[in-house]
Formats: C-alpha cells, structure tokens, sequence
C-alpha cells in the first residue's frame, strides 16, 4: 500500500498566502568540529554553537504592481504548509537578505528570495 507524501506547498508571509513556484530551507545543528594536533592525527573536540536557520524562496512576479516589497521584509513570520494542512513548519522573525529577478524564455518571471530566521517551528499534524 502506498503512502501519500506532501505534494504542493502553500508560502504565507505573516498570514498572508504568496504565490511560490520554489521553497529551500536549511537548517544548521551548531556542531562543529575542533582540529587539533595530536600523535594519532585524529580529531578529537567538538564544539556546540548556534543553530542557523536560512531559506530561500522563488516567488512569480505578478503583471502589475507586486503588492509585498520583498527586500523590506524584517520580523516575519513564513509558513509553509500543505494545502490539506496536515504539515506545516514555520520560521519565525525572518528577514531577507537578497532580492533577485529571473526571467526565463518560456515565460516564467520570478523573484528569488535569500534570508534567514531566528527560530523554527515544525508543526506536523
């Protein structure tokens, strides 16, 4: 029997839904390895620091006025969520780093976001 998976993706930006053609999220655990010098030549000390968490998102630009200025985005709150809403993770107190436009031949023009959050939030049902 076959399992089902999370197909599409709804993006919310402080409650509000954006129309996503792409979402990437990574998240960094802070373990970090110290090389030392030693007889055996191997390493042997770890260190903990902070956890990271970045994104990046590809957004259609709309034929007109976009309605969100992307690079003023600071303090929110990016959902992304399943349209049946059986899984959802969200990243809280975003900010972006990087606004981009991409215009390809087959006439898909987006925005490409970059930034980070502070916190991260899975939310599985």
């Amino acid at each position: 029997m076959s399992e089902e998976v999370v197909g599409t993706i709804v993006m919310s930006v402080d409650g509000k839904d954006y129309d996503c053609a792409s979402f990437e999220s990574q998240r960094t655990t802070g373990h970090k390895l110290v090389p030392t010098m030693n007889r055996q030549r191997k390493n042997r000390k770890r260190s903990k620091a902070n956890k990271t968490f970045t994104w990046s998102a590809s957004v259609v630009i709309p034929d007109g006025k976009d309605t969100v200025i992307w690079a003023d985005i600071e303090d929110a709150r990016i959902s992304i969520e399943s349209p049946d809403g059986n899984f959802r993770e969200t990243f809280i107190d975003c900010f972006v780093q990087e606004v981009s436009d991409s215009y390809s031949v087959e006439g898909e023009t987006r925005r490409n976001l970059s930034g980070f959050a502070m916190d991260h939030l899975e939310e599985n049902m």
